[in-house]
C-alpha cells in the first residue's frame, strides 16, 4: 500500500509544480519579463510562503508553548516517538480549542511544532493520544508540512492572477485588451481549480501515509482507529467551529472537522466492516447523531474537496494493517 500511495503522491506533486511554474512563466512572459526576472520572482514568492507560514499558523491557532515540566507524560511520548523516527523532537504547543485535533507545522524538521488542541486531550485516553502523535511524527519524518506549505502557494497564485486579471478585463481600457484579459483570467481560474484539486490529492495521500506510519510504529492500529472515530464523532457535534478555516489550514490537522457531519454517514454505512477493528463501535450512537442524510452528489463533491480521506476508509485501512501485523507476528 505504501508504494502505491507514494507513487500517487509524487505524480500529484509533479503536476502541481509543473502547472504552477507554467502559470508564473506564462503570465510574466506576457508582461514582457525576461527569464531571469521570472526565475527571481518564482523563487522569491516560494521563499516568502515558506518563511511566513509558520508565524501565521502560530498566531491564528493562538498556541501556547508548554514548559519542560508541564505534562511530563506528553513530553515523554513525543520524545520517545521522535527518537524512534530519528527526527528532532518538536516543540509542543497547546491550543485552547475544544475541537479535538492535532497538527504539525514549521519551516523544517528542526524547527517543527506539534500543536495539540485541548479538545483532543479531553476526548482521548493516553494510548490514543500516543497514536495520534505518532501520526503527526510521521508527517515530520516525511516533511509533509513543508510540502503542503509550498504546494498551497500554487493555487493561491493562480487565484490571485485570476482575480486581478478579471478585474482588469472588466474595468480596463480597450475592447481588445479587455477580451484578452478576460480570457487569461478565466484560464487562470481553471488552473486554480485543477491545482487546488491536485493539492487536495496530495493532502489526502500524505494523511494515509501518516496513518500507516502510526499503525506500524505503535504496532496497535486499533488505537489510531479508535482515536479517529472519537475525534470524528466529537467534531460532528460542532462542525461550525472550523467551518471558516481554509483548506490549507484544515489539511494540517489529523481530521478535517469541516466535513465531520458527513463522515458520520460514511461510518454508518460501513459499520459492519468497521467492527473488525472497532468491535465496540455503537451503531445507535452514530445514528442518533445523524441528521438528514446527504445525497450522493454532495458526497462526491465532499470526496473531491476534502483534505483527508473518509474516516471510514482510514479505519478500514488500519484494519487491513492490523491483519498484516497479526499475520507477521504469527509467522
Amino acid at each position: 500500500m505504501a508504494a502505491t500511495l507514494t507513487l500517487k503522491l509524487y505524480i500529484a506533486l509533479f503536476l502541481v509544480f509543473a502547472i504552477g511554474f507554467g502559470v508564473i512563466t506564462t503570465v510574466l512572459f506576457l508582461l514582457g519579463a525576461t527569464f531571469y526576472i521570472i526565475l527571481v520572482f518564482a523563487v522569491f514568492y516560494f521563499a516568502l510562503q515558506w518563511y511566513i507560514s509558520p508565524t501565521i499558523i502560530r498566531f491564528s491557532a493562538r498556541l501556547r508553548y508548554i514548559k519542560d515540566d508541564e505534562m511530563p507524560w506528553l513530553h515523554e511520548i513525543v520524545q520517545d516517538l521522535a527518537k524512534e523516527a530519528k527526527v528532532p523532537v518538536p516543540k509542543i504547543a497547546i491550543s485552547k480549542s475544544p475541537v479535538p485535533n492535532a497538527f504539525v507545522f514549521g519551516r523544517s524538521r528542526k524547527g517543527a511544532t506539534l500543536a495539540i488542541n485541548q479538545g483532543l486531550l479531553d476526548t482521548l485516553n493516553h494510548d490514543e493520544v500516543k497514536a495520534v502523535i505518532a501520526h503527526e511524527i510521521g508527517h515530520i519524518k516525511h516533511n509533509d508540512f513543508a510540502v503542503m506549505t509550498f504546494i498551497s502557494f500554487i493555487p493561491m497564485l493562480a487565484m490571485l492572477i485570476a482575480e486581478n486579471v478579471l478585474f482588469f478585463g472588466m474595468f480596463g481600457r480597450g475592447r481588445n485588451q479587455n477580451a484578452y484579459a478576460m480570457l487569461i483570467g478565466m484560464a487562470a481560474f481553471l488552473i486554480y481549480l485543477v491545482t487546488e484539486l491536485l493539492t487536495l490529492v496530495v493532502s489526502r495521500t500524505r494523511e494515509s501515509l501518516a496513518d500507516e506510519y502510526s499503525a506500524y510504529t505503535t504496532q496497535q492500529p486499533e488505537l489510531l482507529a479508535s482515536a479517529l472515530y472519537k475525534i470524528t464523532y466529537a467534531q460532528a457535534a460542532a462542525p461550525q467551529s472550523s467551518a471558516s478555516a481554509g483548506s490549507t489550514e484544515r489539511a494540517l490537522c489529523i481530521s478535517d472537522s469541516y466535513f465531520s457531519g458527513k463522515e458520520l454517514i460514511g461510518l454508518d454505512k460501513h459499520i459492519a466492516e468497521l467492527k473488525s477493528i472497532l468491535p465496540n463501535i455503537s451503531e445507535s450512537e452514530i445514528r442518533a447523531a445523524l441528521g438528514k442524510k446527504e445525497n450522493g452528489a454532495k458526497n462526491i463533491m465532499t470526496a473531491l474537496f476534502s483534505t483527508h480521506p473518509p474516516t471510514y476508509k482510514r479505519i478500514l485501512d488500519l484494519a487491513h494493517i492490523k491483519k498484516e501485523i497479526c499475520k507477521t507476528g504469527k509467522e
